[in-house]
């Protein structure tokens, strides 16, 4: 479950609004320094089928209809039917241009191995299959979507509901970039990184916006190295989320450097 929770919240650990209802939940988190920080986690829940987006990048407006017809294309070919047990099933899937699906991933299995086969075939759509649609014209030719399957013994939908919480920083991450060339040459540098489940930037996949002069991409990487963060979670499981840093030099000092999910 945790390889399948990562690999989609590489992303950015995000799922679409267009979810059925989202709601904002506070928590508060205790550092190991005994200093206790506050970040808004969002509830999501979904109903039967629902096919979502976990991707960072904003859907064109046709989006939020095809991604719901999806669903109910999907809820057909599953079959869910009044008398199943009350039962969920949770994937993880790449949603390509053409409307098939690569590299499913179970994350959670409803355990009912016919239930089980029959969403597996569901979501196996090949391209000469007739349910298959094209996704509409803006949509990226690959979408990280999460598919979420249930339904009661009554045979009204499952009300799935999941809770993702932000990266946050720890208050005593240094506040200043500085070096002493900097001084009289003021500039913001800007990098892109994710932040993995261990509260660090992995500086080896992190990049700078304008990584031109070796003197600033150096020591922004040193000052990003230092920081810690309160990881990102995805129903209470730690992992990476991308994360942007900005960083003043040679700036008033006034200034601090910002970060943002």
């Amino acid at each position: 479950m945790r390889r399948a929770l990562v690999l989609f919240a590489l992303s950015s650990c995000i799922i679409s609004a267009r979810a059925d209802s989202q709601q904002a939940l506070g928590q508060k988190v205790m550092l190991p320094n005994g200093v206790t920080v506050a970040r808004a986690c969002d509830q999501l829940v979904s109903e039967g089928v629902q096919v979502a987006s976990i991707d960072d990048r904003a859907l064109p407006s046709e989006g939020a209809g095809y991604l719901a017809a999806l669903s109910q294309t999907i809820a057909r070919r599953v079959g869910l039917r009044v008398g199943d047990p009350p039962r969920t099933a949770m994937y993880g899937a790449v949603l390509m241009r053409d409307g098939t699906f690569a590299h499913q991933i179970p994350i959670m299995r409803s355990e009912r191995r016919q239930l089980d086969t029959r969403i597996d075939e569901a979501l196996a759509l090949s391209s000469s299959d007739p349910d298959r649609v094209a996704a509409p014209a803006g949509m990226p030719d690959t979408l990280r979507v999460l598919v979420t399957v249930g339904l009661h013994e009554d045979g009204s939908p499952f009300v799935a509901s999941h809770v993702r919480c932000p990266v946050v920083a720890f208050p005593d991450n240094p506040k200043r970039a500085d070096a002493p060339w900097a001084a009289g040459h003021p500039r913001t540098v800007v990098i892109r990184g994710v932040v993995m489940s261990g509260g660090r930037v992995d500086t080896a996949t992190a990049q700078l916006d304008d990584p031109s002069d070796e003197r600033y991409t150096e020591a922004a990487m040193r000052s990003v190295a230092q920081m810690r963060f309160v990881p990102a979670e995805f129903d209470g499981v730690k992992v990476p989320a991308p994360i942007e840093i900005v960083l003043p030099f040679g700036a008033a000092d006034s200034e601090e450097p910002s970060a943002t999910p």
